[in-house]
């Protein structure tokens, strides 16, 4: 994991619900965002589809409340931020369990993102996952 994060733009961010559901919505969004044959497209959906369904089943944010979502593009990488409610149970950890059937996804993350972070926002209890895809 590294710390800091390349300063990209334009940003597009989108507010989904904490439902199973929105999983799709935001692969589909990225795609959208990306547009067809952008070089880091599979390996930003597969990551942005691992943290926003660890952001709807983990933290306080599923059941029906929010999941922020924002892509930022720049000429070198896309950053991804996915802001949830947080979990005072548990944050986001790189596990490679391999007789797990699941758990994998944070791994995904630590592997394919050049870089990625979580930041916590003590006052409103709300937890931001970053991460960066160079190309």
């Amino acid at each position: 994991m590294t710390t800091g994060r390349r300063a990209v733009s334009p940003r597009s961010t989108v507010t989904l619900k904490g439902v199973p559901e929105s999983v799709s919505v935001a692969r589909s969004r990225v795609r959208e965002l990306l547009g067809e044959g952008h070089p880091a497209s599979d390996d930003v959906v597969l990551l942005v589809s691992e943290v926003v369904t660890n952001s709807v089943l983990h933290s306080g944010s599923g059941e029906g409340g929010e999941v922020a979502m924002t892509v930022a593009v720049g000429s070198a990488a896309v950053l991804v931020e996915v802001c949830d409610a947080g979990s005072g149970a548990s944050a986001p950890h790189v596990r490679n369990d391999p007789e797990a059937e699941g758990g994998r996804g944070m791994f995904l993350v630590d592997l394919l993102a050049d870089s990625w972070g979580i930041q916590d926002d003590a006052p409103e209890g709300s937890r931001t996952l970053w991460f960066e895809i160079g190309f």
